[in-house]
C-alpha cells in the first residue's frame, strides 16, 4: 500500500511516499490496509517510518473534523475515509499549513461522507 504524502516543513512543502507493509501480525486488528482508515494509516507511518509527522487527531468518529486534510484533491476527514493504493494526502488549505498535515482549521470548510472505513 503506497501513500503519498505532502508535507509543510520548515517553510516549505515537500513530498513523502511510504509503502505500508501488509498490517497482519502488526498488532492494529485489520487484515488489510484496503478499507482501513486514512489515519489509522498515518498513526502507524508516525509510529514506524516518520516519528515527527505531524497529523491532527481527535473523536476518530468524524465529529470533531480536527483531522480534516486534503485527500485524493478534496478536503475530507482521515476518520472516516477509507485507504487505498496510491492514495495523495496533503494540508487541507496549503496557505494555512502550520506543520505537514495540520493546518489552522478555522477558516477550512469539510466535505462529509457518510461511509465509515473499518476500525483498528
Amino acid at each position: 500500500m503506497l501513500i503519498h504524502l505532502t508535507l509543510f516543513r520548515d517553510g516549505e512543502f515537500r513530498q513523502l511516499d511510504i509503502r505500508l507493509p501488509p498490517p497482519t501480525g502488526l498488532g492494529l486488528g485489520i487484515d488489510h490496509w484496503e478499507g482501513a482508515s486514512v489515519s489509522t494509516a498515518l498513526q502507524y507511518a508516525q509510529r514506524v517510518f516518520e516519528p515527527n509527522l505531524g497529523y491532527s487527531l481527535s473523536c476518530r468518529r468524524g465529529l470533531c473534523k480536527l483531522c480534516a486534510m486534503r485527500i485524493d484533491g478534496e478536503v475530507k476527514l482521515a476518520c472516516t475515509v477509507a485507504l487505498h493504493d496510491g492514495i495523495r494526502i496533503e494540508p487541507a488549505k496549503p496557505k494555512l499549513a502550520l506543520h505537514d498535515t495540520v493546518v489552522e482549521l478555522s477558516l477550512v470548510r469539510v466535505k462529509t461522507d457518510k461511509t465509515k472505513p473499518q476500525r483498528a
